[in-house]
Formats: structure tokens, sequence, C-alpha cells
């Protein structure tokens, strides 16, 4: 039974890795190549999209950096995926 949590726990620590770096390079991509034809950029976006949509409906819900030119969606998220992935190994 401890191995089985053991091999939830590692396979749900890299999942949240591969979301981390997809929102990294979703992030910095932009920057070096052409969104609309890069594939990299889709597929970073069709990787981290179902976690950063939750995080947006709630905060449209709430009203909050509505005006904002800072993406607060995606910084929640990336801090809630670092939390996430700090104490995972301690559960």
């Amino acid at each position: 039974m401890e191995t089985l949590f053991f091999i939830i726990a590692k396979t749900v620590a890299i999942l949240l890795e591969v979301v981390y770096f997809g929102m990294l390079a979703r992030m910095l991509l932009p920057f070096f190549l052409n969104p609309e034809e890069s594939r990299l950029y889709g597929i970073s976006c069709l990787i981290t999209e179902p976690f950063i949509a939750p995080v947006r409906f709630v905060l449209v819900k709430l009203n909050i950096g509505q005006d904002s030119p800072i993406d607060w969606s995606f910084f929640i998220t990336a801090v809630l995926l670092s939390l996430l992935t700090t104490f995972l190994p301690a559960i």
C-alpha cells in the first residue's frame, strides 16, 4: 500500500513539473517565436490551459484583475503549482 502511494505521489509530481515547464515555455516563447505559427507554443497552451482556466474563471467571477495588464490567473496558477510541488513530498 505504501508503494502505491509513493507511485501516485511521484506521478503527480512529474505531472506538476511538466505543467510548470509548460507554463515557463508559454511565458517565454512569445519573445522568440510568433505564437500563431509555433507548434511548441500551441502544445504548451494545451498542457497548461486546463490548470489556468479554473483560476481565470474564479478571478472573473470575483472581478479581480480585470483592468490589469498582468495575467493574474497565470501568476496565481504558477504559485499554486509551486506550492503543490513543495508540499507534495510532505503528504
